[in-house]
């Protein structure tokens, strides 16, 4: 079973639209396995830096996107946690009879309560820590209990 098996992509679709509009964060939708097929939203700088790098992805999206997942499955809960380039990334799954059937993750966003470390993402996007510091300066920041109500409000939609 796959989440377009529960819902048309269109519908897929408006979902990610608000989620997205609503958590300030590019909004994807994937199988169980985190194959991604459907997103929303525009990343900002810093986020779209490592995405348009293939080895800064390996190793700071793909990580991340691995052991969230990896949680997720056992937990079948939401996760909120954040990236190795330290942005916020959620993990909301999308759960039917007990089993993970996919997820809807949003990332991109600075945390409140911690500062990026520049060093290691200029490592890998092989920048200036300074150019990073620029990236970083348009990433709007909001804490885990501004996300935490839009995340379980949105698990609760998911999983009736």
């Amino acid at each position: 079973m796959t989440p377009f098996d529960l819902k048309p992509k269109e519908e897929w679709e408006q979902i990610l639209a608000r989620f997205a509009g609503q958590i300030e964060m590019t909004a994807c939708l994937t199988d169980e396995t985190g194959t991604q097929p459907l997103c929303h939203g525009e990343r900002y700088p810093l986020c779209a830096a490592v995405k348009d790098n293939p080895q800064a992805t390996t190793f700071i999206c793909s990580q991340t996107n691995t052991a969230m997942l990896a949680v997720v499955k056992k937990t079948l809960a939401p996760e909120i946690d954040l990236c190795e380039a330290g942005l916020i990334r959620v993990v909301v799954p999308v759960v039917r009879e007990g089993r993970l059937v996919g997820q809807i993750f949003a990332c991109g966003l600075a945390p409140t309560d911690e500062e990026l470390d520049p060093f290691l993402v200029a490592r890998q996007l092989g920048v200036p820590e300074d150019r990073v510091g620029e990236l970083a300066r348009s990433t709007p920041a909001r804490s885990e209990e501004e996300i935490r109500p839009l995340v379980d409000s949105l698990f609760n939609e998911l999983n009736p």
